[in-house]
C-alpha cells in the first residue's frame, strides 16, 4: 500500500496511489496551491492486518492531537531544561 492523502481547500479528501518512488500513478487534477499544506503518506503491506494497524495508528494520533497524551494512555511529559554546556 503506497498512498498519499491530502485535503483540497474546499474540504474534499484527495487519495492518490503511489509507485515505489512516491510518484502518483494517476494524479489528482489539483494544483499544489489548491491543497492544504498537510499530507499523510502511507507505505506498508496491503493486507487486512496492516490496514487494521493503520487505523489504530491514526486513531491514536487523532486522540493525541485533539485530547492530549492522557487520552491515548501516555503520560504527559513536562519539558525540562537539559544541563548542556554550549
Amino acid at each position: 500500500m503506497h498512498r498519499r492523502y491530502t485535503i483540497h481547500r474546499d474540504g474534499d479528501l484527495l487519495v492518490e496511489d503511489l509507485d515505489a518512488q512516491g510518484r502518483p500513478l494517476d494524479p489528482e487534477p489539483v494544483k499544489p496551491e489548491d491543497r492544504l499544506p498537510i499530507e499523510v503518506t502511507v507505505l506498508g503491506p496491503d493486507d487486512v492486518d496492516s490496514r487494521a494497524a493503520l487505523i489504530d495508528l491514526l486513531e491514536l494520533a487523532l486522540g493525541l492531537e485533539t485530547d492530549g497524551p492522557e487520552s491515548v494512555g501516555l503520560k504527559k511529559r513536562d519539558g525540562h531544561k537539559l544541563g548542556v554546556l554550549s
